[in-house]
């Protein structure tokens, strides 16, 4: 019976049931805990898998906006990814990752990756799409340029652009309709522009035509104006520049003269017009057998010769371009001579980057004319032909000459969509 009413072993039972209760509601706080961790780092990888959407849409959107919107010819590619970033429509990966820090942002660990696409706003039937939807994507006919959207199915400058991203398995995805502007680039409206000009004065013809043009004849070259070192160039017999008093010269000091060193355009113009060449696929390290087109770029053409056995443009019987749709050749370095009797329309550009003072930069032989402008930087010159009107100043050449401004993102048009493989 004393054993019965013995309660010494009641706080052992006591104890095991505190700690039990204690265990449990450890484990519990542990286990919410541990969801709650698991939660926060699923938001994480979320978050961080629409930063990265986010930067790969606006880095696609700075390319629009410095290589504009493609071509039928030069199509963007069906779609930009990490692995692909060094084709030349694409972000660059390495740029775009530049931006995280792997070691205090570690979802971006090198497993990270993005995607974006390039569509046209309008459907392979020219119908304008207002509203983005991600079946238009495995329509292998839709348009990857900018290929409609305005009056008459004509190119608008608006593209729907979508960018995807992954991070540690979480997918987002991200749509907006972007708007390119154009930046007009304006060439100073001479006849001819160059260190000096020279002609073959042996005849009583005009080989230069300024007439219209506001601002004449230029030469960087001042005393005396019409002799074989200046303005090679008769007054009388022709005469051979009209009209005979409309040049400007290089006069040291005098505000109002050509200035000495000033190219035509600037370096930043230079590369925006270089950056629609490529994009056009005009773009060239050398003399191109066809020089057509409404901007052409050569790096480096040493002794480009277009005569009558050039390639015209479409519906022409000779080269270069037309009356309707003048263009814009650049050479950055080299000489080019227009032979035969074919017509340029536009402007021939030398600028001229290895400082040549040479004679003939620019030149015009047989009964081959350039009707627009021959601009020339530096101190070289421009061979103004022999045989009658060989460089003709046309107005129209200088109209519409632009290169790729902005992209922007369309207000409103902004927005996340929920990605084929889910996240």
């Amino acid at each position: 019976m004393k054993r019965l009413r013995d309660e010494s072993g009641a706080i052992m039972i006591t104890a095991i049931i505190a700690v039990t209760l204690m265990t449990a509601i450890g484990l519990a706080a542990m286990a919410q805990v541990d969801t709650q961790t698991s939660q926060s780092r699923v938001e994480r990888e979320r978050e961080s898998a629409f930063n990265l959407a986010e930067a790969a849409l606006s880095a696609q959107t700075f390319v629009l906006g410095r290589l504009g919107t493609g071509t039928l010819e030069a199509p963007y590619p069906t779609l930009c990814t990490t692995s692909t970033s060094s084709e030349y429509y694409c972000p660059s990966n390495t740029q775009l990752m530049n931006s995280y820090n792997i070691n205090a942002q570690v979802d971006f660990d090198g497993t990270a990756s993005w995607k974006t696409w390039v569509r046209d706003d309008a459907a392979p039937d020219g119908t304008p799409v207002q509203f983005w939807q991600d079946v238009n994507l495995s329509n292998t006919s839709w348009a990857r340029y900018d290929q409609g959207g305005g009056p008459a199915g004509a190119p608008n400058k608006h593209v729907w652009v979508r960018a995807e991203a992954t991070v540690r398995g979480r997918t987002r995805a991200l749509v907006a309709y972007v708007r390119i502007e154009d930046k007009p680039i304006n060439f100073p409206q001479y006849s001819v522009l160059a260190g000096f000009v020279k002609g073959q004065n042996n005849g009583n013809k005009t080989l230069v035509t300024s007439t219209g043009s506001p601002l004449g004849l230029g030469v960087r070259c001042d005393s005396p104006p019409q002799s074989a070192d200046c303005i090679d160039l008769d007054p009388t017999k022709g005469p051979q520049l009209v009209p005979p008093t409309a040049f400007e010269l290089g006069i040291e000091g005098d505000s109002a003269a050509v200035p000495p060193d000033n190219p035509a355009i600037d370096s930043d113009a230079l590369q925006a017009l270089q950056d629609v060449a490529k994009a056009n696929g005009t773009y060239y390290q050398t003399c191109p057998a066809n020089p057509n087109g409404k901007v052409v770029v050569v790096e480096n053409g040493q002794g480009c010769l277009y005569n009558n056995q050039t390639p015209a443009a479409p519906g022409q019987q000779f080269c270069c371009n037309t009356e309707a749709n003048p263009g814009v050749f650049i050479l950055k370095k080299g000489t080019v001579n227009f032979s035969g009797n074919i017509e340029f329309w536009g402007i021939v550009y030398n600028a001229n980057l290895d400082n040549s003072n040479g004679t003939k930069l620019i030149e015009t032989s047989g009964t081959s004319v350039i009707r627009g402008s021959a601009l020339v930087d530096g101190r070289g010159g421009v061979w103004a032909g022999s045989s009658g009107q060989n460089i003709v100043y046309n107005a129209t050449a200088f109209n519409n000459i632009n290169a790729v401004g902005t992209a922007g993102v369309v207000q409103n048009t902004w927005r996340e969509i929920v990605p084929v493989s889910g996240g």
